[in-house]
């Protein structure tokens, strides 16, 4: 058997805290990465919310000829809204409004103006991006 000699005994301090400075930078990189896409992906699942609920303002609109003048769901999630108009109608089924508890972090305001409507609500991402929900469009307003 061949005896340990000075320079085959195992790694150096130096080379094992190169190693652990190398995974600690790729590991912070990643996790970053990690981050931005479950933001994307949140933000993406409260468009869709919002997609909904435009379908279901404008079957209200078809139903009554006209927008609700007021939604009851104004404030952050979880706030328990009825998801009705300002006559206690329906304008949103009980279980989409639970979807959309869940889906947006808030919705902050509903107006009507000349035969449209404005929503402005929060996604659920980190940040609560603002998104601003029109007629005929959904924009994201950058931070």
């Amino acid at each position: 058997m061949k005896p340990l000699t000075k320079y085959n005994r195992g790694f150096t301090l130096i080379e094992l805290l190169v190693v652990v400075a190398i995974i600690g930078i790729l590991a912070a990189i990643s996790v970053g990465s990690y981050f931005q896409y479950v933001d994307k992906a949140q933000r993406t699942v409260s468009i869709s919310s919002l997609e909904n609920l435009r379908k279901l303002i404008e079957n209200y609109a078809i139903d009554h000829s006209d927008y609700p003048q007021n939604i009851d769901f104004i404030g952050p999630s979880p706030k328990n809204f009825s998801c009705n108009d300002q006559n206690n109608n329906p304008v949103i089924p009980s279980v989409m409004c639970d979807v959309m508890k869940k889906d947006l972090f808030s919705i902050d305001s509903y107006s009507t103006v000349g035969g449209t409507y404005e929503i402005m609500a929060k996604a659920i991402d980190r940040k609560h991006t603002l998104m601003k929900m029109t007629g005929d469009s959904i924009v994201v307003i950058p931070p």
